[in-house]
């Protein structure tokens, strides 16, 4: 039957690579085997011998045949560290003896090899990719801590990069390419039921599509922005930013900013450039720091201070400050980590301020944060402001 399956894909839609995953007999080896042996597109082999529960999923008479028919018409095999050990018959405890694992299964007759790293226990995950001529990529990103294990991250690894390969992109490419796919995949895995966190392609979908989201809404607030008659007059020396974070956000690049800021041009208010993730510093910081006490509150813009203003922003909205003059010296010390301390301490004082300030300090410039839910309802709170200024 699987046999069958695969002559009739692949006389219908040829394909331009090939997965090749839990394959559990000698049986379904052997259809495999004479299905694909002349193959001229990408084959990659993920080498599944046991799930991340346990669970044996490739019998144990069956292992001689996946090394002696799969491994050598495989274009990559991407084991895990477990796999590599079986295959190269070494232990892994260190970088060289991922490297020493990759050459050896290279021997075995697989054309490249991607030994990954997710099972180390490093602060750090490392793949080592050794490819057909000898040389060694090492793919390596931070552990994401939240996730002590889950399910479906190796999956969708190979067919990431089954994927890209089908696209036409070098090896090299396109492992990079799946090891950033599936990190995102690990940083929002979801748990469903009683299991392990699930690695889902779905997951990825949804982080790129509120990326999206999150970019569209603060567009819209930034063109009405500019455009609200006095704005100018709200900003600072150090120029504005206008920022939206992702719900889950937890660092500046998940927080949605302008380039270069909004700047003064005469009696109008200009933003500098293009909105991005990242683009902004001071005012991601704050907003990273107010949501992981207040979820709600994504978005933030920042705008001059002076007494009037702040008599305006007390008498419309709850406000909160700290003093600078008080920050402690390894915060100071620490660059970019002032906005953080500040906005926790305000925060430590009135959890539900609509609005932070500090009056500066040596070097630094008094400011006024509005933060909101939405942009949307940002623009509405300087619309207040204007107002009664």
């Amino acid at each position: 039957m699987i046999e069958e399956q695969i002559r009739s894909v692949m006389s219908d839609i040829p394909p331009n690579a090939i997965k090749i995953g839990m394959v559990y007999n000698r049986q379904i080896i052997d259809s495999i085997y004479r299905s694909l042996k002349g193959s001229k597109v990408p084959v990659v082999l993920d080498p599944i011998l046991a799930a991340g529960t346990g669970a044996k999923l490739l019998r144990d008479d069956a292992y001689d045949s996946l090394i002696s028919k799969l491994v050598p018409i495989c274009t990559l095999i991407t084991p895990n560290r477990m796999e590599s050990e079986k295959l190269a018959g070494i232990k892994i405890k260190t970088g060289d003896d991922s490297i020493e694992a990759a050459r050896k299964i290279r021997r075995l007759g697989a054309g490249n090899v991607i030994v990954k790293g997710g099972h180390s226990g490093l602060d750090t995950v490392t793949d080592t990719l050794l490819d057909s001529k000898g040389r060694l990529t090492k793919i390596t990103n931070m552990r994401v801590k939240k996730i002590k294990e889950s399910h479906g991250s190796g999956c969708n690894f190979s067919s990431a990069v089954t994927a890209y390969l089908a696209r036409g992109m070098k090896l090299t490419d396109a492992c990079r390419m799946a090891n950033e796919y599936v990190h995102v995949a690990i940083k929002n895995a979801v748990t469903v039921g009683k299991g392990l966190p699930i690695t889902s392609p779905l997951s990825v979908i949804y982080r790129d599509a509120s990326r999206y989201r999150t970019m569209t809404q603060l567009q819209q607030a930034v063109d009405q922005i500019q455009i609200l008659e006095g704005f100018y007059r709200l900003i600072p020396e150090t120029q504005t930013n206008f920022v939206h974070a992702l719900p889950d956000a937890a660092e500046i690049s998940d927080v949605a900013g302008i380039r270069g800021r909004i700047v003064k041009v005469g009696n109008t208010a200009v933003p500098a450039s293009f909105i991005e993730f990242g683009a902004s510093k001071h005012v991601a910081s704050a907003v990273v720091s107010y949501l992981s006490v207040n979820p709600a509150f994504r978005s933030a813009v920042n705008i001059r201070f002076d007494e009037k203003l702040l008599q305006v922003c007390r008498s419309l909205f709850t406000v909160a400050k700290y003093d600078r003059s008080k920050e402690p010296t390894k915060i100071k010390k620490k660059e970019g980590s002032s906005v953080t301390w500040g906005t926790f301490y305000a925060l430590s004082k009135n959890s539900q301020a609509d609005i932070i300030y500090h009056t500066g300090d040596i070097g630094k410039e008094p400011m006024i944060t509005v933060f909101g839910r939405t942009p949307a309802e940002v623009v509405e709170k300087i619309k207040s402001i204007l107002k009664n200024y």
